[in-house]
């Protein structure tokens, strides 16, 4: 029985993971759907659908009640829905566990998530400006789930044209992004995926990317190089990053999402697609921007794209909640097929300042997304 009576009801979806929504009159969580919808369906519910289709319900409500908070003396224990470097993306929490539910409350917004597993609903109060939490309430259990049924995470940024994708992958402060949007800008491709791509093997064992919304998080040498970036991201004129930084994951900002999709085009949603080339980065002050082919090491490559799978079940903030347990050793050897057949696809090193060009960027590489 629904606990929001007149709520709106609508299913969200990525690739085969749906979560059911049930909004109560007057809860408003359109700055987090739209959010999500570069990535994520949402549509009205099927009231026709078995419940366990769903991984969970989330009875959004208008108004703070006895569902959102444990009995009176229940302790706390502080912990981070997400802690960052960047103060903008922690998320400093207390939970609190009580009469089978878990109980969760972001100290900074007052959201609140009461998490029953057995009867797969979760119970949320979205608090003023708290649109982000819901947003990495409902990421981390999506990925989670995609993870349990075998999907790869991998720590990439993809581009999409003409039905495949470019993966750039690497380190933190590699130059994802920057070759990201020089592929944009210059080679008309559009963004799939700002920070991490999943991966599913199919049937006959190909492998197919889709995107993952993600907030765009840029360093000052990125977005000095794009007309209105800056601006966008509230940089003030005359402001000078510190030495090395530039190109460094220290001192990144913050970006509208809204104005940066305005300003770089977006992949269609939903979009599941071969990769047709891999790109490992390494940018920095330089001379030259020189692409050139990676050995062909099959093994080597599959270390190193291994190297960056990640989880949302891993780090030392992932266990932030409990509704789901971590089922992803039943599919370590597809993740190990998915990897394995990412490293027969051609690889590129780049070095150097990351400026793309006709003369600097393989017409290999720029037709591969058209073959």
């Amino acid at each position: 029985m629904s606990a929001n009576t007149g709520a709106e009801l609508r299913s969200l979806t990525f690739d085969r993971t749906r979560l059911d929504l049930e909004t109560a009159p007057g809860a408003d969580i359109g700055e987090a759907l739209d959010f999500l919808g570069t990535h994520l369906a949402a549509a009205p519910h099927d009231a026709g659908a078995r419940p366990a289709e769903a991984l969970a319900t989330l009875r959004i409500a208008a108004a703070a009640s006895d569902r959102h908070l444990p009995p009176s003396g229940t302790p706390w224990e502080d912990l981070y829905v997400r802690k960052s470097a960047s103060d903008f993306f922690t998320i400093p929490a207390r939970r609190a566990q009580a009469l089978g539910r878990e109980y969760l409350e972001c100290t900074r917004t007052g959201t609140r998530f009461a998490f029953d597993r057995a009867a797969r609903t979760i119970d949320v109060l979205v608090g003023p400006g708290g649109a982000m939490d819901l947003v990495e309430l409902i990421r981390d259990l999506v990925l989670k789930d995609q993870e349990n049924a075998g999907a790869a995470v991998l720590h990439a940024t993809a581009a999409y044209r003409d039905g495949s994708a470019v993966l750039i992958t690497g380190a933190k402060g590699a130059g994802k992004s920057t070759i990201l949007l020089e592929l944009v800008e210059k080679f008309g491709y559009q963004i799939m995926s700002g920070d991490k791509t999943v991966l599913h093997e199919q049937a006959d064992g190909s492998v197919l990317a889709t995107g993952w919304p993600d907030y765009p998080h840029l360093g000052y040498g990125t977005l000095a190089k794009y007309a209105g970036l800056k601006e966008i991201a509230g940089i003030a004129d005359g402001y000078e990053p510190a030495p090395g930084h530039a190109f460094s994951p220290v001192g990144k900002f913050a970006v509208d999402p809204v104005r940066f999709r305005e300003r770089f085009p977006s992949a269609p949603r939903g979009a599941r697609v071969p990769v047709s080339a891999i790109i490992h980065p390494a940018i920095g002050p330089g001379d030259r921007t020189v692409l050139e082919p990676c050995p062909p090491a099959p093994d080597a490559l599959a270390a190193s794209l291994d190297a960056n799978v990640e989880s949302a079940f891993d780090g030392a903030n992932a266990g932030w909640h409990h509704y789901l347990t971590d089922g992803r050793a039943a599919q370590a050897d597809r993740r190990s097929r998915i990897t394995a057949a990412l490293a027969t696809v051609p690889a590129w090193l780049l070095t150097g300042p990351g400026d793309l060009t006709d003369d600097n960027f393989p017409l290999s590489v720029a037709e591969a997304t058209v073959a």
